[in-house]
């Protein structure tokens, strides 16, 4: 039973209990499901506050349940259970204050922006690195340090291993540890799951939160192809039963962000010679948001992310934030906020690489402009990552994690400190400033501008300065370099137009109003 006396608001408080563990019957024959046969559940209660949390079963004999408090003071829990051995069990800790790195769950700020729980606004800049979870512990301590060393915070993973390969220039082939479920490939027990797999993706998570850094859990993805079945076959109650079992484990951490699935929509029709294709319904995705925003006393962050050539999930209730992938990262950008008024994150604008085909093989300034321009639209991005060498297809970074090599990283890195050095969640996207192209400007009111130029920009001679009206302001200007990742020059403006600054190719633009009018 778990003796911590104290734990900090939005921490972990565990409670773990032994009770009846599977025992093989006569004839030699298995005994009941403790993952299915044993409810347990926790009541935790805080003057008049009263949170149910479910409890799960982590092998050999012992359940355990997590709560993360959101209040401080002194909090109560008690055990519930159809097990007489786990009935009954009741206790108290103290939630006390959290440490100056825990500033709880991201939860949405405004109508199109993000904050953690105690008000600190928090700026997504992502990478992905689906199945870095499970590779070897130096992979692994390689991948916290990219991740940490460019400022990346939010890491978008699968629950379940990944396949994936064209047989020459990728090949994603590698076996996990163990696997999800008790059984085979291709004779799985969606009823039996193996704690030591999940046991290994929350310690990940949990060395995530330790950084700072949200894990933005995939629960479901198509990236199979029949290597171990693990995506065939499913049915609703299998899917239930899974989504039971991983909030119970995983809904206590508060950096934990759910995405349903990556490309929820995508489906296998090259046996009718079509290739891939996209289908809404291959699940009851309308059930399982549900299911998340009902069940997860956490109440974390949920979204769908879909097939670059399917549609966007449609918004639902349950929907906190729109999740998707195009090129496009300005435009459509804005137009997703304006159909979804809810924030918009382009969690796959195709990644910096040289993989021949189209996802894999931005340039770093490609990447850098993409990125860039997804942030100038007043929303949010995420990298990623798909170099690989003639001599090794299987350690991308996109997919294994391990050490970043491409050149968008730093300039990503670079763009983030300036950015959120600034008002952003005040700011919006001022379209007569520029092309939407390689000419981009934020701002709050007529008190700071922010641009962000291209190479492209024929005017890189000229730039107006405060409203399209004009006045009598005058801003202090900063030039920074947002390719070199430095300041270039200080200056003084006055509204209008300004002429032969000495811009570098690839400028961002901070712009500060003195004072009131004159």
């Amino acid at each position: 039973m778990n003796g911590t006396r104290n734990v900090e608001r939005w921490g972990v408080h565990e409670v773990a209990l032994e009770g009846p563990s599977e025992a093989p019957r006569s004839g030699g024959s298995r005994g009941s499901n403790p993952f299915t046969a044993v409810r347990i559940t926790a009541r935790y209660t805080h003057g008049s506050q009263a949170v149910e949390v479910p409890g799960f079963y982590d092998g050999d004999g012992v359940y355990r349940v997590r709560f993360m408090p959101e209040s401080t003071g002194r909090w109560s829990w008690a055990i519930r259970s159809n097990r007489p051995e786990l009935q009954g069990a009741r206790g108290a800790f103290t939630c006390v204050r959290p440490g100056s790195k825990n500033h709880g769950p991201v939860r949405v700020a405004g109508r199109h922006h993000f904050s953690y729980a105690d008000g600190t606004p928090f700026f997504p800049l992502g990478t992905t690195a689906y199945a870095w979870t499970y590779r070897p512990e130096a992979v692994r301590r390689k991948s916290l340090e990219s991740f940490s060393r460019y400022g990346f915070n939010k890491i978008r993973m699968l629950v379940f291993p990944k396949h994936y390969g064209d047989g020459k220039n990728v090949d994603i082939s590698y076996d996990p540890p163990c696997f999800p479920y008790e059984g085979i490939p291709g004779s799985w027990d969606r009823t039996r799951f193996v704690p030591a797999y999940f046991r290994n993706f929350e310690e990940r998570v949990g060395d995530l939160r330790d950084r700072g850094i949200e894990a933005d859990v995939i629960l479901f993805h198509f990236y199979d192809f029949g290597k171990w079945g693990l995506d065939k076959g499913t049915r609703r109650t299998d899917d239930l039963c899974y989504l039971q079992y991983i909030t119970a484990r995983l809904a206590a951490y508060r950096n934990v962000w759910w995405s349903l699935a990556n490309e929820y929509d995508l489906i296998d029709n090259r046996r009718l010679g079509g290739g891939f294709a996209s289908s809404s319904d291959r699940k009851d995705w309308e059930a399982i948001g549900r299911y998340l925003a009902t069940h997860d006393p956490a109440h974390h962050l949920r979204s769908v992310h879909q097939w670059p050539f399917g549609p966007l999930f449609p918004n639902r209730p349950w929907l906190t934030h729109v999740s998707y992938q195009s090129p496009g990262t300005y435009s459509l950008l804005m137009e997703l906020k304006g159909r979804y008024r809810k924030p918009v994150i382009n969690d796959e604008y195709q990644y910096e690489g040289n993989i021949p085909m189209d996802w894999g093989n931005c340039s770093a300034e490609e990447e850098t402009i993409r990125h860039w321009a997804a942030v100038m639209a007043g929303g949010y991005a995420t990298h990623g990552e798909a170099f690989n060498t003639p001599k090794n297809h299987r350690d991308i970074f996109w997919s294994y994690g391990g050490r970043l090599h491409g050149g968008s990283p730093p300039r990503l890195r670079f763009m983030k400190e300036l950015v959120t050095a600034l008002p952003f969640q005040e700011m919006g996207p001022d379209t007569y400033k520029g092309d939407g192209r390689n000419l981009f400007c934020l701002r709050k009111d007529s008190e700071v501008y922010l641009y962000f130029m291209t190479p492209a920009w024929k005017d890189h001679n000229m730039l107006f300065v405060g409203p399209p009206e004009g006045g009598t302001w005058e801003y202090d200007a900063v030039v920074y370099d947002a390719w070199a990742c430095r300041k270039v020059r200080s200056a003084s403006w006055k509204c209008g137009l300004v002429r032969r600054p000495r811009f570098p190719p690839f400028a961002a633009i901070v712009l500060k109003r003195k004072g009131g009018r004159r």
